[in-house]
Order: C-alpha cells, then sequence, then structure tokens
C-alpha cells in the first residue's frame, strides 16, 4: 500500500542535522503512513539513516530541481518539502493533513516555522511579493507579517519550501518547481502558479516545525548573492515582461 506521505529532504552540507531531523519525524508522525526521500545535493556520499531512501545527486543541481527529483520518485498523495535542518515539534500531523480533505482546492499548506528560541519565524508565510512591497518591506512595514504572526489558520500567498505541504497530483499539474531558479524564491513561485490556476493556498499554524535556518551556507555571502539572483529572476518573470 502507498503511504499517505512522501516527506522529501534535500540534503547540501547539513548531513550533522539529517539524522536528528529524520528522528524528529519518527518520534512525531505516528498517525500516518509515510516515506522518507533524502536528495543528496553534496558531490560526496553522506551517511543516511536506514529510514529513509536516498538518491545522490553528485553535485549540487538546485534546490528545486533536487526536490523534483525527489517527487518523481514519490509515491504519497501528499508530498512535504522538509529541510534537513529542521525537527518536527508538533504531533498533530493528521489535523494539518484533513485541511486538504476539507477544500478541495486548497493545493498547498505551510506549518508555523519557529527558532531555537521557540520564537516565529519571520517570512515563513506571507503575501504576494510587488515591487512596492518590497520597498515597504525595506523601510519596516512588512505587509505580510499578520500572517506569519496569526494564532489561526489563515489564507496565504505564499509558504517557506523549508516545510510546505502539497498535494501531489497539483504539484505534478503546475510541473513542479522552476528549475531556473537555482535556490530561493522557488517557493513563492510555486505557490504563485497553483494559485493562478485557481487553487489555495493555507498558512496552518497550529502545526510547529523548528527550523534552525542557514546551516547548509557557512559563505554568508554566497547565500545572499543566490537570494538576490533568485529575487530578480522573479520580478523579471511577474513584472518586467517584455
Amino acid at each position: 500500500m502507498n503511504p499517505k506521505l512522501s516527506i522529501i529532504i534535500v540534503n547540501y552540507q547539513s548531513e550533522k542535522y539529517l539524522a536528528k531531523c529524520i528522528f524528529s519525524i519518527k518520534e512525531k508522525i505516528l498517525a500516518v503512513e509515510y516515506e522518507i526521500i533524502v536528495v543528496n545535493n553534496d558531490d560526496l556520499d553522506i551517511q543516511c539513516p536506514s529510514e529513509a531512501r536516498l538518491i545522490n545527486t553528485g553535485k549540487n543541481i538546485g534546490f528545486g530541481a533536487a526536490c523534483n527529483l525527489g517527487a518523481r520518485m514519490a509515491q504519497g498523495e501528499i508530498l512535504c518539502f522538509l529541510n534537513p535542518d529542521t525537527e518536527i515539534v508538533s504531533e498533530n500531523i493528521l489535523n494539518l493533513l484533513s485541511e486538504f480533505e476539507k477544500d478541495k482546492k486548497l493545493a498547498i499548506v505551510g506549518p508555523r516555522l519557529v527558532r531555537e528560541n521557540g520564537k516565529t519565524q519571520w517570512w515563513c508565510a506571507g503575501e504576494e511579493f510587488t515591487l512596492w512591497r518590497l520597498i515597504k518591506n525595506n523601510i519596516g512595514l512588512i505587509d505580510s507579517k499578520k500572517i506569519w504572526e496569526s494564532q489561526k489558520d489563515v489564507a496565504a500567498d505564499w509558504v517557506s519550501g523549508a516545510a510546505l505541504f502539497v498535494k501531489k497530483e497539483i504539484f505534478e499539474k503546475v510541473e513542479g518547481f522552476d528549475e531556473d531558479f537555482f535556490m530561493y524564491f522557488e517557493d513563492i513561485d510555486l505557490c504563485r502558479r497553483a494559485r493562478q490556476l485557481g487553487y489555495k493556498v493555507l498558512y496552518f499554524p497550529k502545526f510547529t516545525i523548528k527550523h534552525f535556518g542557514g546551516k547548509s551556507f557557512l559563505d554568508k555571502k554566497t547565500q545572499k548573492a543566490y537570494y538576490y539572483k533568485s529575487q530578480r529572476r522573479y520580478f523579471r518573470k511577474y513584472f518586467l515582461k517584455y
């Protein structure tokens, strides 16, 4: 029998977090059948817990491309893309998954992400990025804050790819992540394309995942370069068409 849930973890320079991430899945995800697929974007093999299926890419092919590779191997009805530097906190996975049953137009659900201090991670969900909102964000007028600070389920324009649940059939319908985004903004882009087809995105703060954040990059300069390159591509794709 196929699992209900396929958890896809893309590893890049995060091997030391991977075992704890998978242990938290085993400890907290108890009420549903699942599989774990680890896509290793390191150029060297890694030690992977036996509970997971390991796919070695041989090099860093990018986050979105690695997620798409894992999704093609997945058998679950729901896909969960999960960063290796995360740990599941909540046990109420059925509450989250039942949201997909309540609304057939619901495509994507994002849980509440918290930092090590237990505070909600900024930018774990939000409203659509526009040039005007980018300007407002830079001066501290952040419209999206009301979404990630919500204690109740709330519609969102996008949720973070650090922990993103999506119906596999809809993921396939929108042709997965846009691999032209090497990393960053591929989650916002995915959510936008799903919404363009009439589907919904939900922020579900009642399910919590701890996210240590940024552990795959020791070089913050390189990390920022990837971010701004993807940001420019996103704005070119949707707002600067010729």
